[in-house]
């Protein structure tokens, strides 16, 4: 009797929460699987899955804008799908095109020339044109436009709509203050940021200037709301990044701030090496530094300055950048090397007939290739 009720104890149904605990276990299983693979398979060979041809102008540059393609030089830029159907088109001439972007904001400006062309998906909206040579510029996502300037021994600090019409003007008198650098808008288009450089008695200092051009600012002078002053570096790059953090790229210290009201330093990380290249994207930053022996090492951190990996590379490269996938890019041309998060070599090719970008697609195996004369989509394996 005993033995029969064990029986039937044994094959009674498991309860609901005993199925749950054991879905949830296989589920997890899973996904860790499925992550565990892609974030380290390796792929060596490619499969064409759609190919069509493109005319190249000269110098012609290639960038993703909001999943779709930018072609953009000296004479104009092309907005099309990924299949060459034309979206919109922009006519001007510009001795040195540069762009800018703000999630749905495109800016493209001619460097040391005057003129500035906001877009957006749909196409322009706004033009703006200076009466001095334009260093730096950047869009907001609400088409705001700062601009820097430089006029011999002054420098000139914009703040524009899309429209052109002037919000907040200020000067920058190099031989007081310092050089400007460089220059960055937060999303929001009331922020600046900006980075500035002094050379005087053979001493090198940097500074990080900080404008809020919203309430907080409006009981500052000029609406300098932080200040930051570094020795023996040079600053020649700020940016804003996600949560409208700053980082600044110096020569030997990179630095994070936060804060809108009063920013203040979050994280420092300083680099003993030499610095070769850097990169970022709103997530990540990473570099390329050589030791006393010349030996190339790439690093990628997250914004709160955590490692994600360090390792030292044989890959050639002209280029270092990070994709919209966040993996690490390096490119000579030629060659292409991709890294994930981890330092996992994910992909390497020699496209013997050159490459001029390599643009994440649909998946993580999937992507562009802009070849010389032809955009071809591919997929690893």
């Amino acid at each position: 009797m005993d033995e029969l009720k064990q029986f039937e104890k044994m094959n009674e149904p498991l309860s609901p929460r005993v199925v749950k605990i054991f879905f949830a276990i296989l589920l997890a299983g899973l996904i860790l699987g499925y992550v565990l693979y892609r974030t380290f398979v390796t792929f060596e060979e490619f499969e064409v899955s759609s190919s069509f041809e493109q005319k190249d102008a000269e110098q012609t540059i290639y960038a993703d804008f909001n999943g779709n393609l930018l072609a953009y030089g000296r004479d104009g830029a092309f907005y099309t799908d990924y299949e060459g159907n034309l979206i919109w088109n922009e006519t001007y001439e510009m001795t040195n095109p540069q762009i800018k972007m703000c999630e749905g904001k495109l800016l493209i400006y001619d460097k040391t020339g005057s003129q500035l062309f906001v877009e957006s998906v749909s196409g322009n909206e706004g033009k703006i044109s200076t009466n001095l040579p334009i260093v730096e510029a950047d869009v907001a996502k609400n088409g705001n436009v700062v601009v820097l300037m430089q006029n011999k021994d002054t420098g000139y600090l914009n703040l524009y709509n899309s429209d052109g019409e002037t919000i907040a003007s200020g000067e920058v008198h190099t031989k007081k203050t310092g050089y400007p650098m460089s220059v960055a808008i937060s999303s929001g288009g009331d922020r600046l940021v900006m980075s500035l450089a002094n050379l005087t008695d053979g001493d090198v200092k940097s500074t990080v200037q900080f404008y809020d051009f919203g309430v907080a600012g409006d009981s500052k002078a000029n609406h300098i709301v932080g200040k930051f002053s570094y020795s023996n570096m040079i600053i020649p790059e700020v940016d804003f990044v996600a949560k409208d953090e700053v980082i600044a790229f110096g020569d030997s210290e990179i630095v994070i701030f936060q804060g809108d009201k009063e920013p203040k330093i979050k994280k420092e990380l300083f680099v003993s090496s030499e610095m070769k290249s850097i990169f970022h994207n709103d997530n990540y930053f990473g570099m390329i530094t050589a030791n006393e022996d010349g030996q190339n090492s790439l690093s990628l951190y997250t914004m709160s300055m955590n490692r994600r990996f360090e390792k030292e590379i044989d890959a050639l490269y002209t280029k270092a950048d990070i994709t919209k996938t966040n993996e690490v890019l390096l490119t000579d041309g030629e060659n292409v090397s991709l890294y994930t998060t981890l330092g996992v070599n994910k992909f390497s090719y020699k496209f013997s007939n050159g490459i001029l970008e390599m643009i994440p697609w649909e998946s993580y195996r999937t992507y562009v290739i802009i070849e010389k004369g032809k955009i071809e989509r591919i997929r690893l394996k």
